[in-house]
């Protein structure tokens, strides 16, 4: 990824269209974020490599190049042929979610080996945030760290992922002792032997719009401005544009990335 472009993807499929684009900010040297979208327009992912660490952008590309293997059509078509219905769950959801957390440990296997190999002062790592579109109609979500995804249904913005981050566990603890700073987080790939991502599924809506981004994004701007922001009538790439404009616009403090995924 180049550190001093703004990056865009875009794609459109029966499932879904989309729009990532990731920006280096106004204050940072380098950007670390890694974005991606498949081909066949069923799967989103975004990585924000840990500030402050060594080798952040290493981190985010390997965790996506890492990833995206195991969840393109023809590998969630392959784990379907073992998967059986069961506790309510879609088959095809089922397998994916399997998919995940497999992908997820050899992320992590991967980032957290070559940290121990090459003896870093301080490990890299990053947070993921993942959207896999299945069957044109289930929406499953996964995340490590701090990244985020939203979705704007029906004129309504709801916040889709809880944040692996100390300040959660604050609030989550009924607020006792120092408020921790919202920065420090408490999960991502590569840092710890072993890391298990947050996942979760629902139905998707036509015209659901989901909105995935890295802290550089939801830092900068309130849930107001996104919702504004996701509710304009222009297209995914416009609307991406916007968002990293408008973070940008108040400080650009960090990297910044987003995917707008409209089904």
């Amino acid at each position: 990824m180049e550190n001093t472009a703004r990056v865009h993807i875009n794609v459109a499929s029966g499932s879904m269209t989309a729009s990532a684009v990731s920006d280096r900010g106004l204050r940072r040297p380098r950007n670390e974020d890694s974005i991606y979208l498949d081909k066949s327009g069923t799967v989103a992912l975004l990585a924000d490599g840990m500030g402050g660490h060594e080798k952040g952008a290493e981190a985010s590309r390997t965790t996506l190049e890492a990833i995206s293997p195991f969840l393109e059509p023809e590998s969630i078509e392959s784990e379907l042929m073992d998967i059986t219905a069961g506790g309510g769950v879609p088959p095809v959801v089922s397998c994916v979610m399997s998919l995940v957390d497999l992908a997820v440990t050899k992320a992590n296997d991967v980032v957290y080996g070559r940290n121990r190999k090459e003896k870093l002062r301080r490990f890299m790592g990053t947070t993921l945030v993942g959207l896999v579109i299945a069957e044109g109609k289930y929406a499953v979500r996964f995340h490590v760290g701090d990244s985020r995804i939203y979705r704007l249904r029906d004129a309504g913005l709801i916040q889709l992922t809880q944040d692996h981050s100390a300040h959660v566990v604050w609030e989550n603890g009924g607020r006792k002792g120092p408020e921790p700073g919202t920065n420090v987080i408490t999960r991502a790939i590569g840092p710890a032997p072993a890391v298990s991502p947050a996942v979760d599924w629902d139905e998707c809506l036509p015209g659901d719009t989901y909105l995935l981004c890295s802290d550089g994004l939801s830092d900068m701007i309130s849930e107001d401005e996104i919702f504004n922001i996701l509710s304009s009538d222009g297209d995914t790439d416009g609307i991406a544009n916007a968002m990293v404009d408008a973070a940008n616009a108040a400080g650009g403090r960090d990297n910044i990335s987003v995917i707008i995924c409209k089904t």
